[in-house]
């Protein structure tokens, strides 16, 4: 027990407790005896709550209430299980928890942070980030993650790494380690990346590729991924390759559907352009890609005529296309060749053996045939000519069709000429409406108003065969005349001053 007469002379020197015997004095004195009491106990009680908070509270601003230790506090901050806080650009919070959090230095305001788990909002939903642990540099409000790095944006894509860094002030984030992805957009790999989370753009640096539902799409330099606008930019060696067909060139732009799994629309490629199937290589300055169409579109640069490089070509084996515009339909069923090609604009065929020329033509690559035409299709009323050389001869008409040979050998097989028909070898000359021309025997056919010319000389006919080795023609005549020729020899006699003229 203890005595409470000493407990007020102990903190009442004014009065001793023995002169106070009213009522209303007794009342004071016990009202003061309890305050007296208590106070020290309340004040305890205190004390330790101060100093057990700093260890149990669950969320702490990001900014504001990490502050450096006094030096009569601790040397270094220690919080345990703690929530960070911050407020982004557009008053949304973003939100790091972690199970421990320890200033590197005193005063440093540098916090390592073990487990941290955040949510970042998007404007499309929200991140959601793990780590094994990371630094908060309350400096420069920039927090690095390392170690089994992950983050899960809008629930659809799912981001990892082995290190990961965001700026909370610019809100945008980066990383200097390989880096994959799986999501909506497809598998993503590369060496680093950098996201900028207000633009929603995110960039995959160094060698880097985006594996689609049926497609690849990669670059040696980077990809800027546009998630707003559905679109991707590869630079450096950029390749997209669907089944057996590859698109190379210095810089590609893709664009792709706008809901669920992004399928290609459509393909612009910059630069070196090639365009590669299991059977044909098809190069230019410049073009695009629908898949849905298989369409494949190649221009050239009329300015790099100098250089050699002003033209679009496609390759087949030993035999070359070229032409200013190329447009090329390739399978969508999944074969391997192209199956239709349109050439327009200073058309070249060259074989090992032959040359051609023309203003427009059309290549089936399943047959071999080639349709030269002496002008574009699109201006009917103009007449031009096909051309078809083979050394010092000569075969033009308004139009030719070509067969190539599709073992490989790269060889022309034949030649069937309309319109117009011209054979021109070095000793003379054969029209016709129609020919043939079989470059297995050098011989070129030609049927119906047929006149071969030599020297001024000319033999009319139904048909002619002209041997391009020795330019040696035979005409013969048909049903219509009997089966005979008619034609004019001029005889050459020699003028006084030794040259032959005619007479």
């Amino acid at each position: 027990m203890f005595d409470s007469k000493k407990i007020d002379s102990y903190f009442d020197n004014k009065q001793n407790f023995e002169l106070s015997e009213s009522g209303l004095q007794r009342k004071s004195v016990s009202w003061r005896r309890m305050f007296k009491l208590t106070l020290p106990c309340a004040a305890a009680a205190l004390l330790g709550v101060m100093v057990v908070i700093p260890n149990v509270r669950k969320s702490v601003d990001l900014q504001d209430n990490i502050t450096i230790p006094r030096k009569s506090e601790m040397e270094k901050l220690h919080i345990e299980q703690t929530v960070f806080n911050s407020t982004d650009n557009k008053n949304r919070v973003n939100k790091i928890v972690a199970d421990s959090v320890d200033e590197t230095s005193p005063g440093s305001k540098v916090m390592k942070i073990m487990n941290p788990r955040g949510s970042i909002p998007t404007d499309s939903g929200v991140a959601e980030i793990t780590a094994e642990e990371g630094f908060f540099n309350q400096n420069n409000n920039i927090l690095n993650l390392f170690s089994d790095v992950q983050a899960v944006v809008n629930n659809d894509t799912l981001i990892t790494s082995e290190e990961a860094n965001y700026d909370f002030n610019k809100e945008y984030a980066w990383g200097e380690k390989a880096v994959k992805a799986k999501g909506k957009w497809g598998i993503m790999d590369a060496e680093a990346f950098t996201y900028d989370k207000n633009k929603e753009i995110l960039t995959l640096k160094g060698y880097n590729k985006i594996i689609g539902n049926n497609s690849t799409l990669s670059a040696h330099d980077e990809t800027i991924v546009y998630q707003n606008e559905n679109k991707t930019v590869s630079t450096g060696k950029a390749n997209f390759s669907q089944s057996d067909k590859n698109l190379f060139a210095d810089k590609i732009t893709a664009y792709f559907t706008e809901k669920g799994k992004k399928e290609l629309v459509r393909a612009e490629a910059f630069g070196n352009v090639v365009v590669k199937t299991a059977r044909e290589i098809v190069s230019g300055k410049e073009g695009y890609y629908n898949p849905q169409i298989g369409e494949i579109v190649l221009y050239g640069n009329a300015s790099d005529d100098k250089n050699g490089n002003g033209y679009v070509s496609i390759r087949q084996g030993k035999n070359v296309l070229y032409a200013r515009k190329i447009t090329a339909y390739s399978d969508t069923d999944g074969k391997k060749d192209l199956r239709k090609v349109i050439a327009l604009g200073n058309v070249k065929i060259v074989t090992p053996n032959e040359t051609a020329h023309g203003k427009e033509g059309h290549y089936n690559p399943q047959t071999g045939e080639v349709q030269l035409f002496g002008n574009f299709l699109t201006e009917p009323r103009k007449t031009g000519h096909v051309t078809i050389k083979q050394g010092d001869n000569i075969l033009r008409a308004e139009k030719i069709t070509a067969y190539l040979d599709k073992s490989g050998k790269g060889d022309l097989t034949k030649a069937i000429a309309v319109g117009n028909v011209n054979v021109i070898t070095p000793k003379g000359s054969a029209k016709g409406d129609r020919g043939v021309y079989n470059p297995k025997n050098n011989i070129v056919e030609l049927f119906d108003n047929v006149r071969i010319e030599q020297n001024g000389n000319f033999i009319e006919g139904a048909y002619a065969q002209t041997d391009l080795l020795t330019s040696v023609s035979r005409i013969t005549g048909d049903d219509n005349t009997g089966g005979r020729i008619r034609g004019t020899f001029y005889k050459i006699r020699k003028a006084s001053n030794g040259n032959k003229t005619k007479k």
